[in-house]
């Protein structure tokens, strides 16, 4: 007599349920956080509007936000407007791909060789709380007032929070995995590939996402102080002419802009979690 095994059905469902559930959930709470943050923007604003209409500030410091949201739909067809875009893209980009990738090898390098990168960890991470600005004269002598000398204090400001959190999130990676990995024949490469990375890819996405962040403060902030070109520059130049709502409205591009990475960084982070089944 054959003995048949027969399971609960609510073991036969558990594992067809449980995938559905967490990306329900990983929509769910993308959802709210996106809700949660367009209700702050406009109760912000709201608040500013009825501020500035009720005379609580004066509105030459702080013009109403119906004052500066059409002077900034206007900047998307003034040539200005994109001439300063276009440095400040080329800085961002160049300072997170530099220092995103140096971070990244700085990070692996730590993890591989664990004595060095006790030695080096203190002064890392004094390095990453001194202000870089100080550096921009010397900058300015080796390379010239130029896109370069932007572009190296945001690729430090970048690679230092990826280099760290590379190295944390490589560094708690479970022994059994790496073991398992060499029981099959990886090589080292493909250890560090197929299975270190997607293993720490939580860590690496939050050191990526701190390290575009960081290098967008740091050429924005950078430009406003001695760069001739660039939406931190024409800041600068519109707050020295006391052009109020035309600086307001040059700070709210920026904050678009900022917005519009996060919100890139965070969906690929979602997509490679659904390629990795997390």
């Amino acid at each position: 007599m054959t003995v048949q095994s027969q399971t609960r059905p609510s073991e036969q469902q558990a594992p067809a349920a449980g995938p559905s559930r967490r990306r329900r959930r990983r929509i769910g709470d993308g959802t709210r956080s996106f809700a949660a943050t367009v209700g702050l923007l406009v109760l912000l604003g709201l608040l500013l509007q009825a501020g500035g209409a009720l005379g609580w500030w004066p509105g030459s410091t702080l013009p109403k936000p119906s004052d500066v949201v059409p002077i900034a739909l206007n900047l998307l067809g003034d040539p200005t407007f994109w001439g300063d875009f276009g440095r400040s893209a080329v800085e961002i980009l160049g300072s997170v791909a530099f220092g995103v990738t140096a971070g990244l090898l700085i990070g692996v390098l730590f993890w591989k060789m664990p004595g060095v990168g006790r030695v080096f960890e203190p002064y890392l991470v004094a390095f990453y709380s001194v202000p870089l600005v100080l550096f921009y004269p010397m900058l300015i002598v080796m390379v010239g007032i130029n896109v370069w000398s932007v572009i190296i204090i945001g690729t430090v400001m970048a690679g230092i929070p990826m280099a760290v959190n590379t190295w944390v999130g490589l560094s708690g990676i479970r022994p059994v995995y790496l073991k398992l990995a060499k029981s099959v024949g990886c090589s080292q490469v493909q250890t560090l590939v197929r299975v270190a990375l997607p293993a720490a890819a939580p860590m690496v996405f939050a050191g990526l996402r701190l390290g575009t962040s960081y290098a967008l403060i740091g050429v924005i902030a950078m430009e406003f102080t001695t760069a001739q070109a660039g939406l931190g520059y024409r800041i600068r130049y519109l707050y020295e002419s006391f052009e109020t709502p035309h600086m307001y409205a040059y700070v709210t591009m920026v904050l678009v802009i900022a917005v519009i990475l996060t919100a890139v960084l965070e969906i690929g982070e979602r997509v490679v979690a659904k390629r990795s089944g997390r």
